[in-house]
């Protein structure tokens, strides 16, 4: 048998634990036209929607084609012929060599990325991968880019708000139509339309008009959106490339889930709406700053094809937190990142991939933490690797020379090698072409005088790192690379080392100094040395450990103080539960920590107590809700009652209530069964409602039936949670709805992707 170097294994060139059966290998669409433009005129009447397109194509002969969900066609022609081919999906039609004209009029139901919600009087686009295919006949994937020209009739008092500039609005007696253009070209999922009762309010930054739209009665709310101007100016400086459009808008709807960055007019979820007391757990500035973001990382300049997603998504997602660094600060930054990697490593204890994978089913399943989060890390890791001028340099000239332009991810090594004057091949091979991450273990062993010693697993990575190194007397910062698997740093003294302290590199240190150095660790003026030392202290029991435990719980920045303590619940004796309870943090974030850190204590009286008491005197939503959670893990019965009063009070996004409804689930009971099916059919919002139907999982078989319902239920966050349950139930009964699921959800790819993930899920759990 020949030898497989480690770096060539198949778990890391294919990933491990990501490739289905049912997946396929995709390349870019080679079509045999350009669409220089594609005019729409479309009327928006209760859930039916009337279109006609007209699109102008440069075309070599042969066979085009363009896509459109469920489309009813009154007519079609090309070049004044009517022939084609349309399975519901696709249409197919001939070409000539030169200019092609093709004209289409159909009518479509408002479902699929088109959300109608009749109670808000909404209409609208609600995002990637398929969004344009179910309103406008277009193309799936992003390759191609056209200017397009939207005229929208709606009803009186309803407003329709799309891409570019609004040339008229023209009064049609009943009716309204809105005619906007956007002359950039621009891929068709970037396309959108907004429909409904809007409070409008503008701004100029720069030169730049910001439109904010917000549903009628919510006007007071404007003030979440003030971070948009700031992240604006700090993505233009950093960029070195100004905002490459005349206008920006911010739709604010009830039928979006997140975000979405259409070109010029992002469309934002109700979600972010929320009021002060909410204002000190909650912000929106994160997804204002992500959605921005694109309109340098997904508009001017567009991924080529989903595989490549990252250069969109992982970029916005890096991009914001260097806005959060430039607006809230150096600590926020680094726990945002450090955040970023913990989200990143909950996802490869199901699977790790390539950042740039072309196996999937459907694109959706590339919308995962690889893509996000993994890609924001390397990115971070690579401006260390080059220095924040090169980086920013890069940046700027990977965008002026794609501006307008689909990409890849070589175009963007080839951009940044270009500035450096270095070779980056091996980074992207080992970062991007590669699963997996570097791991590193460091340790101490004595020989005479301490010894630094640090390992990495397999396969291993080369490593440029910075190691702080204290003594009683000093302490110094020393660069080490890494070339093997293993380095040894003799030293003539020391009190601790704290490897990579303003976490320059991406790679999971796990700290195995002795309690001493890890006690030593916790005063060290960098965050990540603080949150490090947290973890490591969580394997000990002593009061050595639980007292500079405490001390971090008044630490100055939260994130530190929230790390310590949830050691303290990891080590669960009654000296932690002690000290969890002497402390009162005046931050709520901190606080959450110790809420969350109580559901440790399971079936512990003195635990429940003490959340009951922060219980009946916190004003914070969201610790409040962490606090209930934290009594139904704990799982003593006689609290139920305490708990369920609780259900009556409002809170932002009903975060209370959910978290009502999650500890009467973990209860059990027939009675909190009843309740919570109820809910989940009958809530009193969209957020009980997902809560509720996430939560039926825990009662095993009896609750298949009802989520064999709640798949398929008009609102895509509940059918999401019921697939979720689904899983949760282990039951032989649901792997068939699973798959129903997967054959026939027809609106959300990101659903219909989870279902398929989760069948797997099932059968390993069903198996053991």
């Amino acid at each position: 048998m020949s030898y497989v170097p480690a770096r060539e294994m198949e778990q890391v060139r294919i990933g491990k634990g990501y490739v289905l059966k049912e997946h396929e290998k995709h390349y870019p669409e080679n079509y045999p036209c350009t669409i220089n433009s594609a005019t729409y005129f479309l009327k928006v009447d209760g859930n039916k929607l009337e279109g006609k397109a007209n699109l102008s194509m440069e075309c070599r002969k042969g066979q085009m084609i363009l896509n459109g969900r469920h489309f009813t066609v009154k007519e079609f022609s090309v070049n004044g012929r009517a022939t084609y081919y349309y399975d519901g999906n696709t249409f197919r039609f001939d070409v000539d060599s030169g200019p092609n004209s093709l004209t289409m009029s159909y009518s479509a139901s408002l479902m699929g990325s088109v959300q109608r919600l009749e109670e808000m009087s909404e209409v609208s686009t609600t995002g990637e991968t398929e969004n344009p295919i179910y309103w406008i006949p277009s193309l799936a994937e992003p390759t191609m880019k056209t200017k397009t020209e939207l005229y929208v009739q709606v009803k009186k008092p309803l407003m329709a708000v799309s891409n570019g500039e609004l040339r008229e609005v023209r009064d049609l007696g009943d009716w309204v139509e809105y005619h906007w253009v956007m002359d950039f070209p621009h891929s068709f999922y970037l396309t959108s339309l907004a429909v409904g009762e809007f409070s409008t309010f503008k701004e100029q930054v720069d030169g730049v008009v910001l439109e904010y739209y917000l549903p009628k009665g919510f006007e007071d709310y404007l003030w979440n959106l003030e971070s948009t101007r700031r992240a604006m100016k700090f993505f233009s400086s950093y960029t070195g490339v100004a905002y490459p459009f005349k206008r920006y808008a911010q739709v604010v709807l009830f039928g979006m889930n997140g975000g979405m960055e259409y070109i010029t007019s992002t469309h934002l979820t109700w979600r972010v709406l929320h009021d002060r007391r909410a204002d000190a757990e909650y912000s929106a500035d994160s997804l204002i700053a992500h959605e921005l973001a694109h309109q340098w990382f997904g508009d001017l300049v567009t991924t080529k094809d989903w595989p490549n997603i990252w250069l969109n998504e992982g970029f916005a997602t890096y991009f914001q937190a260097l806005f959060t660094e430039a607006d809230k600060g150096r600590e926020e930054f680094l726990y945002d990142m450090y955040t970023k990697l913990k989200t990143y490593l909950e996802e490869t204890e199901e699977y790790t991939r390539p950042i740039v994978s072309r196996y999937y089913k459907w694109p959706d399943e590339l919308f995962d933490r690889h893509t996000y989060q993994k890609g924001a890390l390397v990115l971070h890791a690579l401006r260390n690797a080059l220095g924040d001028e090169i980086f920013r340099e890069g940046i700027r000239t990977y965008l002026e020379q794609h501006a307008g332009k689909s990409v890849d991810t070589e175009d963007f090594r080839k951009s940044m090698e270009r500035v450096s004057g270095q070779d980056l091949s091996q980074f992207f091979d080992l970062y991007v072409y590669s699963a997996g991450h570097p791991e590193l273990t460091v340790s101490i062993q004595y020989n005479e005088t301490p010894v630094v010693v640090l390992e990495q697993g397999e396969p291993s990575y080369p490593l440029e790192l910075e190691l702080k190194i204290v003594s009683n007397s000093t302490a110094e910062i020393r660069k080490v690379k890494m070339t093997s698997a293993r380095v040894e740093i003799p030293l003539p003294s020391l009190r601790y080392v704290c490897v990579d302290p303003e976490f320059k590199v991406f790679a999971v240190v796990n700290d195995n100094q002795p309690e001493e150095m890890l006690v030593s660790e916790t005063e060290d003026p960098s965050i990540m040395c603080r949150i490090r030392s947290a973890k490591g202290l969580s394997k000990y029991t002593d009061e050595k450990a639980i007292k500079a435990l405490g001390r971090l719980l008044d630490d100055s920045f939260w994130g530190v103080a929230y790390e310590a303590a949830v050691s303290l619940g990891k080590i669960k004796t009654q000296e932690a539960l002690n000290e969890l309870s002497s402390h009162r943090l005046s931050n709520p974030k901190a606080r959450r920590g110790i809420a969350k850190a109580l559901s440790e204590f399971k079936y512990d009286e003195r635990a429940a107590e003490l959340a009951i008491s922060m219980l009946r005197t916190e004003e914070n939503y969201y610790v409040k809700a962490e606090l209930i959670r934290s009594l139904g893990k704990i799982g003593i019965q006689k609290y139920q009652e305490e708990v369920k009063r609780y259900y009556a009070e409002d809170s932002h996004l009903d975060v209370v209530r959910s978290a009502v409804l999650e500890a009467l689930a973990q209860f059990g009971s027939q009675e909190n069964y009843d309740f919570i099916l109820e809910k989940a059919f009958k809530g009193e919002s969209f957020p009980v409602r997902e809560s509720a139907t996430r939560w039926l999982g825990k009662f095993g078989d009896r609750a298949v039936d009802p989520l064999s319902v709640l798949v398929r239920d008009r609102l895509p966050r509940v059918r999401s949670s019921a697939v979720e349950a689904l899983v949760e139930t282990s039951s032989l009964k649901a792997l068939p709805i699973l798959q129903s699921v997967i054959r026939n959800e027809d609106e959300d790819g990101r659903i219909r992707a989870l279902a398929l993930r989760k069948t797997y899920s099932l059968g390993k759990i069903q198996a053991k």
